[in-house]
């Protein structure tokens, strides 16, 4: 069984969670409604102007807010992924309604039916503008699920959603993905930008991924800008939208939109 850092170890503690008791922790944060969102600035890089905010699940814990990372292992293991992403889903279109254009990222699992026939429902609902959505999937997991996934992703941009693709640390997105799918961004991972401005070769590499991406009508998007030096040299490079602690850290909802999250 895999084990994840538990949320009371503290740094060098040792103390770990099963997955099993994460699956519990995951279970009592859904029945109390635990769980909250962070949003982060994603910004047109020509210009500084706010384009959307990523947002980043959380659940409220005994001492701290824990990051997706820690328990997410174990909600793909259990299964309770779907029912977690059915809860962002819901609370993102919300957001968005309220006037915060929103990217969020979904698990592959959850790419079906029964999460098209929410995202519809939700939109009529709360009236919200699906052009202010974006569904990130990542590259690996769309690719080895290519014909269910694909299906989900022409069924929320028929209803007006657009679609990223995540997930790039090196060589940038695959050509076919980008002509079989109607995909309307490209987001380069931190690792892929992280050194580039004394790294020559990894200049040419992004450079190479923009190319190929503006090819193909979509827009590139780079995570984990942490300077300005970075920033600059991206925009040289063609980069259209960026984020990052540079362009500031994740916020609360709260603080974002006036609202509870």
């Amino acid at each position: 069984m895999s084990m994840l850092t538990g949320e009371e170890s503290g740094q060098g503690s040792g103390e770990v969670l099963h997955s099993l008791d994460w699956s519990r922790r995951i279970e009592e944060a859904l029945d109390r409604d635990l769980f909250v969102l962070h949003g982060q600035r994603i910004v047109d890089v020509p210009s500084g102007a706010t384009m959307r905010h990523e947002l980043f699940l959380r659940m409220v814990g005994r001492k701290r807010l824990i990051p997706a990372g820690e328990f997410v292992m174990a909600a793909e293991e259990f299964g309770s992924i779907r029912e977690i992403d059915r809860w962002v889903v819901a609370r993102a279109i919300e957001v968005a309604a309220d006037g915060l254009p929103v990217d969020l990222n979904l698990s592959v699992r959850s790419t079906d039916e029964a999460m098209v026939d929410l995202i519809a429902e939700r939109l009529e609902l709360t009236d919200a503008d699906p052009r202010d959505i974006v569904f990130e999937l990542s590259e690996a997991q769309l690719t080895e699920a290519l014909d269910s996934a694909g299906a989900f992703v022409n069924a929320v941009v028929e209803l007006g959603c657009q679609i990223a693709l995540d997930g790039f640390v090196e060589g940038g997105p695959e050509s076919f993905l980008l002509r079989r799918l109607p995909i309307s961004f490209v987001k380069l991972g931190a690792p892929f930008i992280e050194g580039l401005v004394e790294d020559r070769g990894k200049r040419r590499a992004i450079s190479g991924a923009v190319l190929k991406a503006h090819r193909s009508g979509q827009r590139v998007i780079a995570q984990g800008v942490e300077t300005l030096a970075a920033l600059q040299q991206l925009e040289s490079l063609g980069i259209d939208e960026a984020q990052g602690h540079a362009l500031g850290p994740p916020e609360s909802l709260e603080s974002l939109t006036g609202t509870t999250a």
